[in-house]
């Protein structure tokens, strides 16, 4: 059976790959810059405010395994090694471990609430539109469970605040401002394609007039 693929398709296929690669490894790079620059933030509020220490060692360990992943993400693309579940598997791990640190904070209220936009921007980097959606969805359900964690403080809420809810137009606008921000990105990665795609299309006429 001959293959339905076009050269076109391949090329950008094998281009997709190589920039997903060097754009797992950028991503890589901001994810321990985030982490570190987040946890000193922390550090800081705890010597400060006094937090209360059960809730400094539970953000600490999150912030190690957090860590872990980036590093073992890292040693894995020095190795060469790149399944195509990779940048899916480092975004739902930044999903889950962002909501965890939240949902023992002051959860929805917590200025961290931003990261999930910050996750929905490194799957930019990519340049995978299927991957732009599925870190918008998992940060929609992210942020889903965080507001249904608001119910359960005192299993939960260990940074000492009373009230983690926040009124209804808040979620809705959180939410609705997380699944936009995922359709503009989307489209800047969708014009990317066209505009290499087009790129490629003139240069190749142009070869082709001057051979002429």
């Amino acid at each position: 059976m001959e293959s339905t693929s076009t050269p076109t398709d391949r090329s950008w296929y094998i281009t997709e790959r190589w920039q997903q690669f060097e754009g797992e490894a950028r991503a890589n790079q901001l994810r321990i810059i985030a982490i570190g620059s987040f946890y000193l933030i922390h550090l800081w509020n705890h010597f400060s405010a006094q937090i209360d220490d059960q809730f400094h060692l539970l953000v600490t360990l999150l912030a190690m395994a957090w860590c872990l992943m980036a590093f073992t993400i890292h040693f894995a693309l020095r190795a060469r090694v790149f399944p195509a579940w990779l940048p899916y598997a480092s975004t739902l791990g930044d999903v889950v471990l962002l909501t965890s640190v939240l949902c023992i904070s002051t959860g929805a209220r917590s200025p961290l609430v931003l990261g999930y936009f910050l996750i929905i921007s490194l799957a930019a980097l990519r340049f995978s539109l299927p991957l732009v959606r599925f870190a918008t969805i998992t940060a929609l359900i992210g942020y889903i469970c965080l507001l249904g964690c608001a119910k359960w403080p005192e299993t939960f809420n260990l940074s000492g605040a009373i009230d983690q809810t926040v009124p209804r137009y808040h979620q809705l606008m959180t939410l609705a401002g997380i699944a936009l921000g995922g359709i503009i990105i989307g489209q800047i990665v969708r014009r990317v394609r066209d505009m290499a795609q087009d790129y490629a299309r003139r240069a190749v006429n142009n070869s082709d007039d001057v051979r002429v």
